[in-house]
């Protein structure tokens, strides 16, 4: 490796790269979501590998988690507890239970802001 390539790469350690983020609106509230990097799209396929299957709600609702957690709590223990859920990605079902179109439409956006991400991308859209 030349010294220019490792002082680049070095250099870039503990920078934040940009990423895309887009605004939908659910029931009035505007929900800000940004683009997943590397790391978090290999942390939501391994919390979704069981296996021989793979568990492809708990992966999109982490996807949905981690593309949204910037500004929304979703670990907070006060929620949790009033929606009696063990982790952040078992509320997403709970929160959207009875509205099923805004599940879809934060989704969507998460799909949206992901859409040149990765291959695996390509592969869950067409499962789905």
């Amino acid at each position: 490796m030349n010294k220019n390539k490792l002082e680049k790469f070095l250099a870039k350690a503990n920078e934040q790269a940009p990423r895309r983020e887009i605004t939908v609106t659910i029931d009035g509230d505007e929900w800000k979501v940004r683009q997943l990097n590397l790391s978090e799209l290999r942390d939501c396929e391994r919390m979704a590998d069981k296996g021989e299957k793979t568990d492809w709600f708990l992966y999109n609702d982490a996807r949905l988690v981690k593309a949204t957690e910037h500004e929304f709590p979703w670990n907070q223990e006060e929620l949790k507890k009033a929606y009696k859920v063990g982790t952040k990605y078992e509320l997403v079902e709970k929160i959207f239970r009875d509205n099923p179109e805004g599940y879809t439409k934060l989704l969507n956006a998460v799909r949206e802001v992901n859409a040149t991400q990765t291959e695996e991308e390509a592969i869950e859209e067409a499962k789905n």
